[in-house]
């Protein structure tokens, strides 16, 4: 348990020890919600009376007889909780199970009455139910929550039997100061001032703020300057400005002139300051009123201060006026407030250094920010967010040579730091030096990546071993043919970033190297993070990416052989199917990839459509469209369906427009190859009449027939398309539209063809 916790519980129990479970109460606690102990029964007045007297045959020991008054009474009236409770009395002491359940019903039937709800909890705790007890707790207190014995079995209960929920305790102090009276101050002063320590120190300032306002307005008289400050300096870091001018108001004595604006922004016209007012506060009104942007209603007070602290002791009062103004903008300013803290003893840190550095450099003095920022690293060595600005400001005064020198390392040193290679990386990049910049991520990977050098290595990385095993295997066929060169990088590594954090930037490297067609690099630093241990969770996402560098880096055997591996693991994945297509189509083994086809789409038992897709890429690859044609012919025999009919056209077109001498063009299969493409149409249902217009218009293109293509091509652009689903994202009119220019582009008809641009190619 936290001890500034631990130390507010141990007071609060010793302050409230002498509370004989009377209630707190205050003058002005009246109608705060507490129910007194008498409550309304439901019970007409015969059935009251069959209540008592079953009450009073229980206190005589008639048990059975009163237990049958009791389900007597719930009988005629089941939401009453007298009967309930009376039960459960009588199984108090034999039966635990059966008490319990009675109680149960009993609290939810009359949810206020407090005390049912400690008998549960109590039962409870002896099953060592605690979380239960805990709930138990905080239902008594919710209907009574001025009696304080409640409030101290919850902390008690929470601090000895339920670890997990010590974090609660805070917020459980908070309610009980809530509920502490009036002359109690000294302890509500002592919970609210150090939960909101606790909460402060864990970074949640919402908290912290509500912690405080507690003591704010249930004892403004009693609110000392501590809390004030307290109150104000994490009001101001939230930048709720307008409660900061209440505090002031209130407690202060400060008078304002405010306007609220139409969007709610306060302008402060006017104000006048109490005499003899602490510095802390005074401070903190300066900061607040730089916040609301009236630093022209505080630059003379703002000056007399600087000029009557003496800065050795108020640093940190400068110092959050520095902040301020830097926040809102003021740089001239905040100048004149940080250099006395740069020349000071006790003030001239790295910090203070850093913010006088940002300062120079929005004030455009370049020069002197250098030297404030080389300042800043031999105060700090470790500070290496400074090393990149400091980088880019050098490039900024034509010093490229110097910006590259402040991000170098001696690696002969033997250590390397990881974040200072980042921040290089980031500067090559944005001079344009990718040679360096390439170099700087193979560094970057070496640390825990192997460098693939001949492809031996790269089907070893391709394989789904572990990167132990993988390792092994490529370091013994380096011991083969002689290779001694050391595997690792054999330096320290400093600063070493998170698996995730290095993993994202791996992929923006990657996502890089495809920008800039570096595909050469995209396949090498792909396959060197296959053999990453780090990066073992995004091994098939590693892979797919080794597969794409290949297609572009022309690899496509070794593509071939990752697609392959990706379309077994993941058969019924179109991206799949579609990716060892697309690699199919660049090789030239054509026996080997039809067995792997026919292999796969029977054990898979893949779907008609995926399984001609594949077959169609794999025989139309290696120019045996005669081939092609007869298995889809026979398909088509078999079953006369629109997609064989579309792809024989399609087959029988490409063989048509092969054939260069005009006499070996065949007029009949032309007339053929029309009425496929016909027939293909009529069996399409109506919803693609787009789709049919516009293959239509593709194939009269193709041969020369350009009235033809034209009139279809129009069609397409006619056509709504509304009965096909999601038809706004499958239209084909645009690319119709651009079919349409080609054709008036080419016939030296330009009005037309930029005319049908306008029209339907239009990026919103």
């Amino acid at each position: 348990m936290n001890a500034t916790i631990a130390n507010i519980l141990e007071s609060v129990e010793l302050a409230l020890s002498n509370l004989d479970g009377e209630s707190e109460t205050d003058e002005d606690n009246t109608g705060s919600g507490d129910v007194e102990a008498s409550y309304v029964s439901k019970l007409s007045v015969p059935l009251r009376g069959l209540m008592g007297e079953a009450n009073l045959r229980f206190a005589r020991g008639e048990v059975e007889l009163s237990k049958k008054m009791c389900f007597e009474i719930i009988r005629q009236c089941p939401d009453a909780y007298e009967p309930y409770l009376t039960l459960a009395q009588m199984y108090e002491n034999s039966n635990t199970k059966k008490y319990k359940g009675f109680l149960m019903l009993a609290s939810y039937l009359q949810p206020s009455n407090y005390d049912i709800w400690c008998r549960l909890a109590e039962c409870e705790i002896q099953e060592n139910q605690i979380e239960e007890a805990l709930s138990c707790y905080s239902r008594a207190i919710q209907h009574k929550p001025s009696y304080i014995p409640l409030h101290l079995k919850r902390l008690k209960l929470v601090k000895e039997k339920c670890e997990k929920r010590i974090y609660k305790i805070p917020q459980h102090l908070m309610q009980l100061a809530r509920h502490l009276s009036k002359r109690r101050y000294e302890l509500i002063l002592k919970i609210c001032t150090q939960v909101a320590n606790h909460f402060y120190k864990e970074k949640n300032y919402i908290r912290a703020i509500e912690a405080l306002k507690i003591c704010i307005t249930k004892i403004p008289d009693k609110t000392n300057q501590d809390v004030l400050n307290m109150m104000l300096e994490l009001l101001l870091f939230n930048e709720r400005y307008s409660e900061c001018l209440d505090i002031f108001t209130q407690f202060c004595g400060f008078q304002f002139d405010v306007t609220v604006g139409e969007d709610m922004s306060i302008n402060i016209n006017s104000f006048s300051l109490p005499d003899n007012l602490h510095m802390d506060l005074k401070a903190k009104f300066i900061v607040c009123m730089i916040g609301l942007q009236s630093y022209h209603l505080i630059d003379r007070i703002l000056k007399d201060l600087i000029e009557s602290l003496d800065v050795e002791t108020f640093g940190t009062l400068f110092l959050d006026i520095t902040e301020a103004l830097i926040t809102s903008h003021y740089y001239k300013e905040a100048l004149d407030v940080i250099i006395p803290l740069v020349k000071s003893k006790n003030f001239s840190l790295a910090g203070i250094w850093l913010k006088y550095a940002e300062c120079l450099v929005k004030l455009n003095l370049n020069e002197q920010a250098v030297d404030a920022y080389r300042t800043v690293i031999n105060m700090a060595p470790n500070h290496i967010d400074v090393l990149y600005p400091l980088a880019m400001l050098l490039l900024k005064l034509e010093r490229k040579q110097d910006a590259l020198d402040v991000l170098s390392q001696d690696l002969s040193s033997g250590k390397l730091h990881v974040a200072v290679l980042m921040e290089q990386m980031k500067l090559l990049k944005q001079i344009g030096d990718l040679d360096n910049y390439w170099k700087c991520c193979e560094l970057l990977l070496s640390r825990h990546c192997m460098q693939i050098k001949n492809y031996s290595e790269m089907r070893v990385a391709m394989s789904h071993q572990s990167v132990g095993e993988k390792r092994h295997r490529i370091m013994k066929l380096r011991t083969i043919i002689g290779d001694t060169e050391d595997v690792f990088l054999d330096i320290d590594c400093i600063f070493e970033p998170s698996v995730e954090d290095e993993y994202k930037l791996y992929r923006e490297i990657l996502e890089f190297a495809i920008q800039k067609r570096a595909y050469h690099q995209f396949q090498k630093l792909s396959f060197m993070g296959l053999l990453s241990k780090r990066f073992k969770d995004h091994f098939n996402e590693i892979l797919l990416c080794a597969c794409y560098s290949c297609v572009f880096s022309g690899d496509y055997h070794h593509g071939y052989q990752i697609a392959k591996d990706i379309c077994i693991r993941y058969r019924n994945n179109n991206n799949a199917i579609n990716l060892i297509s697309l690699l199919s189509s660049r090789l030239a083994e054509a026996p080997k990839l039809n067995r792997f086809l026919d292999s796969f789409t029977l054990k898979n038992k893949i779907p008609l459509e995926k399984k001609d897709l594949l077959k169609a890429n794999s025989l139309c690859t290696f120019s045996n469209l005669q081939q092609c044609l007869n298995y889809f012919l026979k398909e088509y025999r078999l079953k006369p369906e629109p997609y064989y009919a579309f792809l024989i056209a399609l087959i029988m077109l490409q063989q048509y427009c092969k054939k260069k001498k005009p006499e070996l063009k065949n007029k009949v299969t032309l007339e053929v190859i029309t009425y496929l493409f016909y027939n293909y149409g009529k069996l399409r249902t109506k919803s693609a009449q787009q789709e049919i217009f516009y293959n239509l218009g593709r194939m009269y293109h193709q041969i020369g027939m350009l009235y033809l293509a034209e009139h279809y091509y129009k069609l397409v652009l006619k056509d709504d398309n509304e009965l096909a689903e999601h038809s706004e994202c499958f239209s084909l009119k645009r690319e119709a539209a651009f079919n349409l220019h080609l054709i008036y582009k080419a016939s030296g008809n330009l009005i037309a063809a930029r005319k049908i641009l306008y029209e339907h190619i239009v990026i919103d």
